[in-house]
C-alpha cells in the first residue's frame, strides 16, 4: 500500500526577547522567499487606497503636480522680480516633489510599518521585515508613473539631455537605501514611543523646505548654505539636479550620499531587528 508523503514544514520557535540581532543572512533569505507575499500585500494595499480606480491612479500623479504648481505660485506668481528660468524652475520643482514624495512615502510607511499592520504581526511568523518591504515596493510603484510625468515636463519645456542621465539610477539606489534606513530606524520608535508617529509628518513637512525642492542649489544664499549642506538629502538632490541638467555630479557627492545611505541603513537595520521579538509585546 502506498503511503502519502507530507511536506517537511519548517518548526518557527519563539524565543523571549534578548536583545540580539538575528543572523542577516539567513534573515534576509526568509524575507526573499517571502517576496510573493510582499508583492500581494503591496498591491492590496494600493487597491486599498483606490489606486485600482480611474481617478485613484490620477490623484498620484496630480499630488505632486499640485505641491509643484503651489511652489510655482509662491516662487514666480508672488515674487516680484524673479529672474528664474520659467521652464527650468519648471522641471526642476516637478522633479524635486516627485523624489522627495518618494524618500517621504518611504520613511513615513516604513515607520508605520509594524504598527499599522498589528493583526499581520501578531498572527504571522514572518520575518518583521516583511513589512518595510511592502512599503518599500509600493513607494517603487507609485513612482514609476510619476517619472514618465517628468520626463515628459522635461522635454516639454526644453531642457537638456545628456549621457548624465545613465547616472540616474545609482541615486535612485542610494536615495532609495538611505530612505529606508531611515524608515526600519523609526518603526521601532513608532511602536516603543507613539508620539514619534504625530511629530515625524511635521519634521518631514520642515525637512521639505530646507531640501532644494522649492529652489534650485544654485539659489542658496552664501550665508545660509553652510547650515543647509549638513541637511542629509542636499547631495542627493545636488546629483539629481546635476543629471536632469546634463551634467556630470562630481565623484565626491557620490561618496558623500553613499556614506549618509550606509549609515542611516546601517543603523535602522541594527535597531529594527534588535526589537524584532518585541514587536508583538508592545503591540
Amino acid at each position: 500500500m502506498a503511503t502519502t508523503s507530507h511536506p517537511v514544514r519548517t518548526r518557527t520557535v519563539h524565543e523571549p526577547p534578548s536583545g540580539r540581532i538575528p543572523a542577516v543572512g539567513p534573515y534576509v533569505r526568509e524575507v526573499w522567499e517571502r517576496r510573493s507575499l510582499v508583492w500581494h500585500l503591496a498591491r492590496t494595499d494600493m487597491k486599498a487606497r483606490h489606486y485600482d480606480t480611474i481617478l485613484g491612479k490620477a490623484w498620484l500623479i496630480i499630488d505632486p503636480i499640485v505641491m509643484a504648481a503651489t511652489f510655482y505660485l509662491v516662487r514666480v506668481v508672488f515674487q516680484s522680480g524673479t529672474q528664474t528660468d520659467a521652464g527650468f524652475f519648471i522641471a526642476h520643482i516637478i522633479m524635486g516633489v516627485t523624489f522627495f514624495f518618494y524618500v517621504r512615502a518611504i520613511v513615513e510607511g516604513g515607520s508605520r510599518c509594524i504598527l499599522g499592520n498589528k493583526t499581520l504581526v501578531l498572527n504571522t511568523s514572518a520575518p518583521r521585515g516583511v513589512f518595510p518591504a511592502v512599503v518599500l515596493v509600493r513607494a517603487v510603484l507609485e513612482l514609476i508613473p510619476t517619472m514618465f510625468v517628468y520626463f515628459a515636463v522635461h522635454w516639454v519645456t526644453g531642457q537638456p539631455w545628456g549621457i548624465s542621465l545613465l547616472l540616474l539610477p545609482v541615486v535612485l539606489v542610494l536615495l532609495t537605501a538611505f530612505a529606508l534606513g531611515l524608515g526600519l530606524f523609526f518603526a521601532p520608535l513608532v511602536v516603543f514611543y507613539r508620539d514619534t508617529g504625530t511629530l515625524l509628518p511635521y519634521v518631514i513637512r520642515i525637512w521639505l523646505y530646507i531640501t532644494p525642492v522649492m529652489y534650485a542649489v544654485g539659489e542658496i544664499p552664501p550665508a545660509v548654505k553652510p547650515i543647509l549642506v549638513l541637511n542629509p538629502l542636499y547631495p542627493f538632490f545636488f546629483m539629481l539636479e546635476a543629471i536632469f541638467k546634463a551634467q556630470t555630479p562630481p565623484l565626491v557627492y557620490f561618496l558623500w550620499s553613499g556614506a549618509w545611505a550606509a549609515v542611516a541603513l546601517v543603523s535602522g537595520a541594527i535597531l529594527f531587528m534588535r526589537k524584532e521579538r518585541e514587536y508583538a509585546v508592545r503591540l
